[in-house]
């Protein structure tokens, strides 16, 4: 009997991809907002952004991978954030359906949702791009502005593209459909980012609907020979850490004071507290860099003389903005506090124009204590240097030349600067290689196939340790759960907790403790109880469910727990018998048996009587020349569907290309040559739409229990398939 927490409060957190930068550092602030002293664990459900027009293989692994979305309907939970800003309006509202149906009488906070009936957290998107324009035009003098805008079917990105829009006719620009081409939001918009600066060669600004796509657009622009920040002003929205670390680096509007998460949680404690809430909008404000520069103050020379603790604070609030949004223990160090006490020395030094060498020590051990600790984590070394460079240029120009102890600090801490982030790339690089070295180890360990079946999966429950992940569980269906779009119910109401990993150790759960009752998968005990965030990841290879790994939130997870998850379904996978015979003898497209297992089964003695029928799909090349070959792989995956929903009780194959296979046991004659008219006229019916006249021709032969010679049976139903073709449908062979 598994053990369940009575006393700790669950929250999960609803979200397609995330991967993005947006996606971590919002569930990053919904996380630093938990009170130390609340016994709170955050349960992080993502999903994948399907927008439908890639790859076959593609929608159906994000369609699979949304499964793990179920579990926010079945699991208990005890409130709810939704984050529905980078989700599709249709997909959006069947969230919004399903949660309010499932969960009447739980507290729940949407994020980036513009629904009024509920109670949303939203940017105030107005005053940030306001900002800019401003900027832009009465500042800077520009005119010729444009926009690379996101989705229509999202609420934030058409709320940015009429705010904009807006902005530019307040100050007499007009805004039109020449200057503003939409994407699909993510860092790959090369296309949409051509299509703008070709339709606007003399452009001089471009507002980018988030920092992913300014990436694309810098992508574009290093393509052309142009430089941002010089040859065109770009600006994006979120002010992710991607914005610092572009080069040049980008300037971004983001959140003035308060996260998104941050003001979510707040408001979902107050709901769980009983108290009455009401939606909110947090204002956002333009952070300046290299990409169009634009300053909230300047450190003047007063200021400086005066050594006045809210102008120290406030350039540490202006450059390490990040930090009064994280969460901290009680046994770090303040660097909020550890600023004003190296930076309040060093300005009375240049008051009083003396600084002694113990001064200067000490002054430089706190400096190197300053960055040790991770100070770099909370700005971008862009915002730093010129923020120091300001308060360089503003000290010497008051003292005419301070003291050479001075310089030589303010050289320190851009030194210290430099040398963290270089520290923090190499132990980004060590941990990448380690990384790879733990999963290949676990693919060794976990493929090492035993004789007996069982003896595979315990295998890989013996070293999902080597997966390098500190601080996880892995749980297993009794038996794999075969995906079925249509059936809401195709999860068990039981899972096993197989093995836990609590700071690096593995425990293998024992057989008595394994059973689980799903709506409890986030309230076991086993679960590490220091870690207060947790992300819920599918174990699953194809259309077969084997289970869900529940891993500590970690920067490493955000980088690659996808393709740790992704490794774990592959390997149970194929140490599945079952599921690799199946893999064998099945088509990768459609799901039914290929043409390999098709002849098997043909080449064995055939001592009963049946109807063989040959498929073969008329004018299905013009599909694929007019619609391209993703439209022409929906056309034969419907067809696939239509035989089986025509021949229910026949074997049905797809052999190659647009032909298909079946053998009907059980028909007449006479039935084969209804169901054959039937099928023909559901094919037509589905793909009229396309214009092409495609249909299907069907050749059929009835062998009478003697079969011996299967490709002259093949040949016959080929042949008469073409009769067919010649006959019905005038068609060149």
């Amino acid at each position: 009997m598994q053990s369940v927490k009575k006393h700790e409060t669950v929250i999960g957190m609803v979200l397609e991809d995330m991967y993005t930068d947006f996606s971590k550092e919002l569930i990053q602030s919904v996380l630093n907002a938990i009170p130390k002293n609340k016994d709170i664990r955050l349960v992080v459900l993502s999903g994948k952004y399907d927008h439908g027009d890639g790859s076959y293989s593609d929608h159906a692994y994000k369609t699979v991978y949304n499964t793990i979305f179920k579990l926010s309907e079945m699991c208990e939970l005890d409130g709810l954030i939704i984050h529905l800003g980078s989700v599709s309006s249709h997909r959006g509202e069947i969230i919004v359906e399903k949660q309010l149906e499932r969960y009447k009488s739980i507290p729940k906070i949407f994020i980036a949702c513009d629904a009024p009936d509920l109670i949303t957290v939203n940017y105030d998107n107005e005053t940030g791009i306001r900002e800019a324009v401003d900027a832009l035009v009465n500042v800077n003098g520009l005119t010729r502005l444009c926009m690379l805008g996101g989705r229509d079917d999202n609420t934030d990105a058409m709320q940015r593209k009429e705010i904009f829009a807006r902005c530019l006719r307040d100050n007499g620009i007009e805004f039109t459909d020449k200057n503003y081409v939409s994407s699909g939001m993510s860092v790959n918009s090369e296309k949409e980012a051509e299509s703008l600066l070709d339709a606007n060669p003399g452009a001089q600004a471009i507002f980018c609907v988030n920092d992913a796509v300014a990436k694309g657009l810098y992508n574009v622009m290093e393509q052309r020979g142009l430089v941002p920040g010089r040859d065109i002003l770009v600006f994006g929205f979120d002010n992710t850490h991607m914005a610092g670390e572009m080069i040049p680096s980008l300037s971004s509007v983001g959140l003035a004071d308060c996260t998104l998460g941050q003001k979510a949680m707040e408001l979902l404690l107050e709901k769980l507290a009983g108290e009455d809430v009401s939606s909110a909008l947090v204002p956002t404000r333009l952070y300046g860099r290299e990409s169009f520069p634009h300053e909230m103050y300047d450190y003047n020379a007063m200021e400086i003389q005066n050594v006045d603790s809210a102008f120290i604070y406030r350039m540490f609030d202006d450059c390490f903005y990040r930090y009064r949004s994280e969460k901290r223990s009680r046994e770090s160090i303040d660097l909020r506090r550890l600023f004003y006490e190296f930076m309040s020395r060093i300005l009375m030094s240049v008051k009083c124009r003396y600084m002694s060498v113990e001064d200067f020590e000490e002054i430089g051990a706190m400096i190197d204590k300053f960055f040790e600790k991770g100070a770099m984590h909370y700005t971008d070394a862009v915002k730093l240097l010129k923020s120091t460079d300001k308060l360089v240029a503003g000290v010497n120009t008051k003292t005419k030349g301070a003291n050479m102890f001075v310089n030589r600090l303010f050289v320190r801490i851009k030194d210290r600067a430099i040398l963290a982030l270089s520290e923090q790339n190499i132990q980004d690089s060590e941990n990448i290689i380690t990384g790879r070295e733990q999963l290949q180890q676990f693919l060794i360990d976990g493929t090492a196939y035993a004789r007996v079946k069982n003896e595979n999966l315990e295998n890989i429950i013996r070293s999902v340790d080597k997966l390098g992940i500190d601080n996880a569980a892995l749980y297993l269906f009794d038996e794999p759960v075969v995906f079925n779009s249509s059936n809401p119910y195709m999860f068990p109401d039981s899972i096993n907790l197989r093995c836990v990993i609590k700071s690096g150790e593995l425990y293998i759960m024992p057989k008595q403790r394994q059973k689980c009752h799903l709506s409890r998968l986030f309230t076991r005990s086993e679960l590490p109880s220091r870690c207060k965030g947790f992300v819920v990841l599918p174990v699953f290879y194809r259309d077969i469910i084997y289970g869900v790994f529940i891993c500590e939130l970690v920067n490493d997870i955000y980088n690659r727990g996808e393709y740790i998850a992704l490794q774990l379904g592959r390997t149970v996978y194929l140490n599945d018998e079952q599921a690799v015979i199946r893999l064998a003898n099945t088509d990768t497209l459609t799901g039914i048996f290929n043409r390999r297992y098709f002849y098997n089964y043909l080449s064995g003695p055939m001592l009963k009587k049946f109807h063989l029928l040959y498929f073969d799909l008329d004018r299905f090349k013009a599909i694929n020349d007019n619609f391209g070959h993703h439209v022409g792989d929906d056309v034969l995956i419907r067809t696939s569907e239509l035989i089986k929903a025509v021949f229910p009780d026949a074997l049905i194959a797809r052999l190659g290309g647009d032909e298909f296979a079946a053998i009907d046991f059980v028909s007449s004659k006479q039935e084969i040559d209804e169901k054959c008219r039937k099928l023909e006229d559901e094919i037509k019916k589905a793909f009229e739409k396309y214009g092409c006249g495609t249909s299907v021709s069907i050749g059929t032969v009835f062998a009478d229990g003697s079969v011996d010679d299967i490709d002259k049976l093949m040949q016959q139903g080929d042949a008469r398939m073409y009769e067919k073709k010649r006959k019905n449908h005038d068609l060149k062979v």
